[in-house]
Formats: C-alpha cells, sequence, structure tokens
C-alpha cells in the first residue's frame, strides 16, 4: 500500500514538474517572441523617423547615408529573427544606429541590465593594447598592468574588435577616439552595448612587462562595482583653480548645467573676467559631454573678450539648414522651455530660439523641406553674463580627452584657432555635420534621438578629429597626474 501510494504520488510529482516546466519553457519562448516583436517595431519606428526627420535622408551631398537607411534596415530586420532577449534587442538596434557613423544618432534603454568582463579593462597606446585596469579580488590571475594583450582564442585583438564588436558599437575605424573605446570592450561584455551571441574570449596572450609570454585563461564575472569607474567619463566639476604664478586651470566640463550649476557659472565668468593679466591659462574639456554651445561661448568671450572671439567665431562662412518636419518643431518648442526657465524671455538665447521655432511653424505649414537658420554666431546670443572688454593675452592650452564631442568640439574650434595656443591630452571623437537632437521613446521604452539640422561650409570636415600636439599616456582621468603633466609641457 505505502509502496503503491509512493508510486502514485511520484507520478503525480512528475506530471506536476512536467506541467510546470513546460509553462516556463512557453513564457520564456513567448518572452522571446516578444522582444522579436518589439526589436521589429523599435527598427520600423526609428527608419520612419529618420526618413521623416533626419536631414541626411534628403542630403544630396550624402548618398551613403540613404543607401544604410535601407540597406542597413533590411541587414537590421534580418538579424532580429535570431532576437531572444532584451539584451538581443539592443544589440540588433546598436547595429543599426552603428552602420550611420554617427555620435548624434544613439539609443538610451531604461533598464539595460548588468554587464560582465574579465576582471581587466584595456587602453590603447599607439598601436599596442595595453592592460590599464585590473579588478581586486578575482578567482583566477589576471594579466599584470602594462602588459599588451596580443590575440586572444587566437585571433588578434584588432581583428576582434574589427570584426566583431566594432558592427554593434562604432564604425567610425578611423578615428583614434573609436579604437580607446573599442579597446575596453574586449574583456568587457557591456550591457549598454552588447554584441548579438557574442562568443566570450576563453584565453589571452599577453606579453608582460618584463617581455616574457604568457597565456590568460579568462574568467568571467558580473560586475559587482568596479567596473562603472573604468568604463564611464567622470565629469570634474567646472571650476577655475589658481595654479600659483599666474597660471590658472579652467575645468571647461559642463555644457549642460542647472538652474543652480548656472548660478555657479556666473559667479566663475566673474572670476575669469578677472585674470587678464595671468600667464598661463588652461582649458581642461576632460568630461564634457557637449550640451549648449552658448555656454562654452561664454567662458570664452570673459577669458578672450567678446571682439577676439567672434574673429575666430566668425569668418566662416558656415551655415545651417533645419531638415523641416513636426518632429523638429516638437523639438524646439520643448527646447524654447528650457531656454525661458535657464535665460529668461528676455535673453538673446531665448528670442533666437524663438524666432527659428516661429519660422519652423511656418516653414513647416508651407511645406517646405528645408529651413535656413540665421546666421548668428553663437557669441552673439551668449548675452552679458561673457563680456569681457580686454581680454587675457597670455599663453593658452587646451586639454581634451576622447570623449570631447558636438558643443564641445565647437569651444574647440575656437580655442585651436587661437594663435600659438597648445592642445594636449587625447584625440578628441568626431562629429559628422548633422548635429542638435531630438529623442522620441520607441515601442520598447527606449530612448532614440537623432539630428536634426546640418551644417553646410563647417571648417572641421565630416567626422574629423583633432589630434593633440602632446599625448598623454597615462589615466587622463586623474586630474592631479594630468596637470603635472601639462604643466611639465608648457
Amino acid at each position: 500500500m505505502t509502496c503503491s501510494a509512493n508510486v502514485f504520488f511520484f507520478r503525480n510529482l512528475c506530471l506536476i514538474l512536467f506541467v510546470v516546466l513546460s509553462y516556463f519553457v512557453l513564457a520564456e519562448k513567448l518572452h522571446a517572441q516578444d522582444w522579436k516583436d518589439l526589436t521589429v517595431n523599435d527598427l520600423l519606428v526609428m527608419r520612419k523617423l529618420i526618413v521623416a526627420s533626419h536631414p541626411g535622408a534628403l542630403d544630396s551631398n550624402n548618398e551613403s547615408f540613404a543607401d544604410w537607411v535601407e540597406r542597413g534596415y533590411l541587414e537590421a530586420s534580418q538579424l532580429s529573427k535570431r532576437v531572444n532577449s532584451r539584451k538581443d534587442s539592443q544589440a540588433v538596434l546598436n547595429f543599426y544606429i552603428a552602420g550611420f557613423k554617427d555620435g548624434h544618432v544613439g539609443l538610451n534603454q531604461n533598464n539595460p541590465g548588468n554587464s560582465s568582463w574579465a576582471g581587466f579593462i584595456l587602453d590603447m597606446q599607439g598601436q599596442k593594447f595595453v592592460v590599464k585596469h585590473v579588478a581586486q579580488n578575482w578567482p583566477i590571475p589576471l594579466p599584470p598592468m602594462n602588459s599588451t594583450v596580443v590575440s586572444c582564442d587566437s585571433k588578434s585583438v584588432h581583428e576582434i574588435l574589427k570584426n566583431e564588436i566594432s558592427p554593434y558599437v562604432d564604425r567610425r575605424l578611423n578615428l583614434k577616439s573609436t579604437w580607446l573605446h573599442l579597446a575596453k570592450q574586449l574583456t568587457v561584455d557591456d550591457a549598454n552595448y552588447p554584441v548579438l551571441a557574442r562568443v566570450l574570449s576563453k584565453s589571452c596572450l599577453v606579453v608582460l612587462p618584463n617581455g616574457a609570454r604568457q597565456n590568460f585563461t579568462l574568467l568571467w564575472q558580473e560586475d559587482r562595482g568596479q567596473l562603472e569607474a573604468f568604463l564611464r567619463q567622470p565629469q570634474p566639476p567646472q571650476t577655475l583653480q589658481n595654479l600659483g604664478g599666474g597660471r590658472y586651470w579652467i575645468h571647461v566640463s559642463n555644457f549642460m548645467p542647472s538652474a543652480a550649476e548656472n548660478a555657479s557659472l556666473d559667479k566663475m565668468l566673474d572670476v575669469i573676467k578677472s585674470i587678464n593679466d595671468a600667464k598661463l591659462v588652461v582649458l581642461d574639456t576632460r568630461g564634457n559631454r557637449g550640451g549648449n554651445s552658448l555656454v562654452g561661448a561664454e567662458i570664452l568671450s570673459a577669458l578672450l573678450g567678446s571682439p577676439l572671439v567672434k574673429g575666430l567665431d566668425g569668418p566662416s562662412r558656415a551655415y545651417a539648414m533645419w531638415r523641416v518636419s513636426p518632429f523638429a518643431l516638437s523639438t524646439l518648442n520643448k527646447a524654447l522651455t528650457t531656454m525661458e526657465s535657464d535665460y529668461g524671455k528676455n535673453s538673446e538665447a531665448y528670442r533666437f530660439v524663438f524666432g527659428l521655432t516661429q519660422s519652423m511653424e511656418l516653414a513647416l505649414h508651407e511645406k517646405k523641406d528645408w529651413l535656413r537658420q540665421p546666421s548668428t554666431s553663437s557669441v552673439d546670443q551668449e548675452g552679458s553674463r561673457g563680456v569681457n572688454a580686454q581680454g587675457f593675452k597670455g599663453k593658452l592650452a587646451l586639454v581634451t580627452d576622447s570623449f570631447c564631442a558636438s558643443a564641445c568640439l565647437d569651444f574647440a574650434d575656437v580655442v585651436l584657432a587661437v594663435p600659438g595656443v597648445v592642445h594636449l591630452g587625447l584625440s578628441t571623437s568626431a562629429d559628422t555635420l548633422y548635429i542638435d537632437i531630438g529623442s522620441q521613446t520607441l515601442p520598447s521604452g527606449a530612448q532614440f534621438w537623432l539630428p536634426l539640422k546640418v551644417w553646410r561650409g563647417r571648417t572641421r570636415g565630416n567626422n574629423q578629429s583633432y589630434d593633440p600636439q602632446f599625448v598623454f599616456d597615462g589615466d587622463i582621468n586623474d586630474t592631479a597626474a594630468v596637470q603635472k603633466w601639462v604643466l611639465d609641457n608648457l
């Protein structure tokens, strides 16, 4: 009797387990199908928005853009058939985005998940991939600092980054900054930049600092808090430091100031106006993520004087053309609200955006394709905060990192036009001729952003970076080390 009861119990238990397991397998399949469907819908919305609102879709000077809009969409749609998770979905969307080779086309996921890594991070020095960060308390031996990684799983590092990772992260392989960023991805399975069906390397061949060659087995683990500091770009507070001896260091790190930060900026501008007799001023853009070019114009006008800055900014025959679209009008309306909050309705900045918004509304009503932006220098828009009648006349230096793009590059355009300026640090990133972004929420909940206007006749070319005269080979985020190195080279 007991035996029969046990048999009956185990049969029922097996039946229950079978039903439960079947449910979870089915649920997982449904979940995977959901992500496939969301990916297809996201791609469709992205493509429609690009066709309807991106200046490149109508740009006769850039036929390769229109080609990728369609060809990239088809390739990404094929990849979407292999999607089984949120991570896979983001990889496919990033694949489509990377094909535009434009830092102003991008994606933000609300919850991308967790990254994993192999316990060490690479940097690129010359043509070598060097270990720059090593985890604490890793379960297996790791390559020591300043070792050179030659290959992983019998494939060169260069080959892996170019063929396997770059298509999903950044395809601008002509830029030094791209390789610096790709190098970090070799030993990181980054939740923000996943690679579809990535096969993680199992071992790497390393040249040790003493010249010996050694194979290291890789153990991949989910990040527990160390990775963030190695991958992300810290933003030093936007301040002015008096280094003594007539030397000043200005952290030009924030072109997206909040209301409170704007108040601090006002105070900093007042101090900058008073250092006209300084011997040396270093403009340090490390941590600058772009934003509002007016902030950079204010800082330069406070330092160099508005007449000089206008002279450096003005000779260019560049002008901007907006792609006329409902999306552009909506974006300008949001910008107008921000300008009112940050600068007030009586400011030149607000009046400029207000006029542009009105013109966009009229152009949309008249069914025009393009709207030419008034040829007003950003210096003309910066109002009274940055006015300096005299201006600093001493030695000027610029420090950049590999993230400097967008408004940071606009700032560098003017600084590097100053006679005698010295450029130090790392090669900057680069922009296409398409700028000024708007964003839209995709069906998956991710935020997709894209540029809305195109420069014509800009002095700096399409995806052109600035390479410094003096290249820093240490940790670019170590302010004390960077300051010592800069002062030693000036």
